[in-house]
């Protein structure tokens, strides 16, 4: 059974060159018997996104005192860049990261900007996104099934990194996992267009998308503070934060 800080290698994704070949991630999400889903985050040799802000630990192999790692190089891990994918088609894990995990979870719980409440910001460029619901690009509707997804992003990288991470809002026609927030009859989040039935905000798909390219809109709709709070508690579960 997958777990927490266990590096997989996983293929390129959509935006990436896909001649660099598979990229390490290391498993950060709770992989209980049972679980569909496995949330990862990014490696990369490179600091261009931690220079522009994003959360990242970097990660010594050689450096570090359990050298079973798995990485061949030093790596910059980013929680700020999230990967959701099928757990039961996670192959056997490359190495193990410990010493450096306490670092990347309390990173993670910086980049999903746990406590930091919703937007009041207006709906432009450069402003804080997080709270606010976006609308995704139609060849991520295709892959994922989903075409609008809620900003969890922390508000300053919100403002200025390449990336966002998000929740996706998922119609009635799905069935609720455990951690899924159902949505009030009153919510904002039910007022997109056009209008289906959306009626939970799928926490365990949280994951990462670049902007500008896989965002198709922002809408003026954000979320109600005590939701946001209920998608936070429910986060906080799924990493074991």
């Amino acid at each position: 059974m997958p777990h927490s800080g266990q590096i997989f290698y996983l293929p390129p994704e959509a935006t990436e060159d896909a001649s660099k070949g598979d990229r390490p991630h290391v498993l950060l999400s709770l992989c209980p018997p049972g679980a569909e889903i496995a949330t990862l985050a990014y490696g990369s040799t490179k600091p261009t996104d931690a220079r522009h802000g994003a959360e990242a630990v970097l990660v010594h192999p050689g450096a570090t005192s359990y050298r079973g790692t798995g990485l061949a190089h030093p790596t910059y891990i980013y929680p700020s860049r999230l990967v959701s994918f099928p757990a039961d088609a996670l192959a056997a894990p490359a190495g193990l990261i410990i010493d450096e995990m306490p670092l990347i979870r309390e990173s993670l719980r910086r980049a999903l900007g746990l406590g930091t409440g919703i937007t009041r910001e207006r709906n432009a460029p450069g402003t804080n996104r997080r709270g606010r619901l976006m609308e995704l690009v139609p060849a991520l509707v295709e892959e994922w099934e989903v075409r609008y997804a809620m900003v969890v992003t922390a508000p300053g990288y919100s403002r200025t990194g390449f990336q966002q991470t998000v929740v996706p809002l998922l119609s009635d026609e799905c069935e609720p996992r455990s951690l899924d927030v159902i949505l009030p009859p009153a919510s904002a989040l039910t007022r997109v267009h056009p209008p289906l039935a959306h009626t939970m905000l799928a926490t365990t798909m949280v994951a990462t998308v670049h902007q500008p390219s896989l965002v198709a809109r922002y809408l003026d709709i954000v979320v109600e503070p005590d939701l946001m709070r209920r998608v936070e508690s429910a986060l906080v579960l799924h990493f074991g934060l």
